[in-house]
């Protein structure tokens, strides 16, 4: 019999790789959207890619109780990746908490009930290296926490915390620690399937069009999609992973450099693309007019630091350059016709 794994979110850009390789890999998937509208794009999209014989789907929302542990039952595995993820920053911190937080326990609450084997968890890094007094080049690790009550975290980061720290402390209470593992990627880029908005090609597709003149002094790990969702489908089997929280990423790359591998990679809009830092005070004067820009400012000019060869150790694999994740972004943004 094939083991079939509950993949919710699967119409999300992580999600949608994750399938691929689930099914490539011989699971059948069950896949959570929150509409039909959804349900349709996203079996159109896969289909372009891979047999969808074994994939089926369920109408479930985070918010609601209803059909989480029904959809469960017949799931040997879960992957739980449906999360907001928004592009522009709200002011009430707590926005995003309930779907996060509250779709998490949902979610892990139905796998204990139906017993499933493995219950996988996409978080971020940045439920690890927010807070206040940091070093510069700061350094950020597996134990590390995002201080939830610091004004550097946004309502995104807030909700990836609470939501992680929720599933551990449910899970550690079951005494189930061992049967979750949680995926921590940095900036996702990468082969994008469609035009479905997701955030890191969005920013691709900005610095491709000129929309940036010059680039904040900010910097971020960079996640290669493939990568990630590799990562989840390699941890569902593997016991040395139980219990772990696994940083996915190869290097830490600022704005500008981003810029000039886009440039020296699409020569054709090299002219478009930003040459100069921005000074980080008109990074916050131009906050005031774009929220999206009010999740770089606690981390301008402050350089990042993270070792993922332990993840790399764990999984078995070794993840992709930064630079062939940025350009991979950008050839799915131009073949998409998005600029």
């Amino acid at each position: 019999m094939t083991d079939k794994v509950l993949l919710t979110g699967i119409s999300g850009w992580i999600a949608k790789h994750i399938a691929i390789e689930l099914l490539n890999s011989g699971y059948e998937v069950l896949g959570t959207v929150r509409s039909q509208n959804s349900l349709d794009e996203t079996k159109k999209t896969l289909s372009e890619y891979i047999s969808t014989d074994k994939l089926s789907f369920v109408e479930l929302d985070l918010l609601k109780d209803d059909g989480w542990v029904e959809a469960a039952k017949d799931c040997k595995y879960i992957i739980h990746t449906a999360s907001p993820y928004p592009m522009k920053s709200s002011r009430n911190r707590e926005a995003l908490v309930p779907a996060a937080k509250g779709g998490a326990l949902r979610v892990l609450n139905a796998g204990i009930e139906a017993n499933v084997e493995k219950i996988i968890l996409t978080s971020s890094i940045v439920a690890m290296f927010k807070k206040p007094n940091r070093t510069n080049p700061y350094t950020f690790g597996e134990s590390d926490w995002t201080d939830t009550d610091w004004s550097g975290s946004n309502d995104y980061t807030i909700s990836k915390a609470k939501a992680e720290q929720a599933a551990w402390e449910l899970m550690e209470s079951k005494g189930l620690k061992d049967k979750l593992t949680v995926i921590n990627p940095g900036g996702v880029f990468g082969d994008a399937l469609d035009k479905k908005t997701n955030t890191s090609t969005s920013y691709v597709e900005l610095f491709l069009k000129g929309k940036y003149p010059m680039a904040p002094n900010f910097g971020i790990l960079i996640s290669d999609v493939k990568d990630v969702a590799r990562a989840h489908v390699l941890s569902i089997k593997n016991p040395k992973v139980n219990g772990r929280r696994l940083i996915i990423g190869s290097e830490v790359k600022k704005m500008l450099e981003v810029s000039k591998i886009m440039a020296e990679a699409f020569p054709k809009y090299a002219k478009k693309l930003p040459k100069k830092e921005m000074p980080n005070f008109v990074v916050k004067l131009i906050s005031y007019l774009d929220s999206s820009v009010k999740i770089m400012l606690p981390d301008l000019g402050i350089l990042m630091q993270t070792d993922t060869s332990y993840s790399e150790d764990l999984l078995g694999m070794k993840f992709k350059p930064a630079k062939e994740s940025i350009v991979d972004a950008g050839n799915s943004v131009i073949r998409l016709g998005l600029v």
